[in-house]
């Protein structure tokens, strides 16, 4: 079980760094940009919305109760600093570590799921929010991501 919960924490550590890494090459100015179509969404909201999932998924794995969707960063405050972001996502990070620690990753919770099949919809939901965020790259010009290019041959 140590092997699965090592194994577990260091597909985390590998995707939400991506995470990290495209942080790392946007400017604080892109944060605000949107897709050229109305019902498009900022890239702070997608931001906040991959926070919030984990803070959400890992308070229920921990506490094995629905809560209401919930997120540590205000709405669409579009000049926070991307430095702030980072520190709510490692925060956050931290926790769900921290809260995998302290379960058992295939014991049936209370809703007939486990801990590791809450953990997979949390990668399933960041994931996607990835392939938002490539959407962003291309249509608006943005750099890619050293990782990104590699793991998914993205190119210019």
């Amino acid at each position: 079980m140590e092997e699965l919960l090592q194994q577990t924490k260091q597909q985390w550590k590998n995707l939400r760094g991506r995470t990290y890494d495209f942080l790392d090459v946007i400017k604080q100015e892109d944060l605000q940009k949107k897709l050229p179509f109305p019902a498009s969404q900022s890239i702070y909201y997608q931001l906040d919305c991959i926070l919030g999932t984990t803070e959400t998924i890992t308070d229920f794995i921990k506490t094995e109760k629905k809560t209401k969707w919930h997120c540590s960063l205000p709405n669409e405050v579009l000049d926070m600093p991307i430095e702030t972001i980072k520190e709510h996502l490692r925060k956050s990070d931290h926790v769900l570590f921290e809260t995998l620690d302290n379960v058992n990753l295939l014991t049936m919770q209370q809703d007939n799921t486990s801990p590791l099949q809450k953990y997979m919809e949390l990668v399933e939901h960041e994931s996607h929010h990835h392939g938002q965020l490539i959407n962003f790259i291309y249509a608006l010009d943005l750099p890619i991501p050293e990782s990104w290019a590699k793991i998914w041959e993205l190119k210019k």
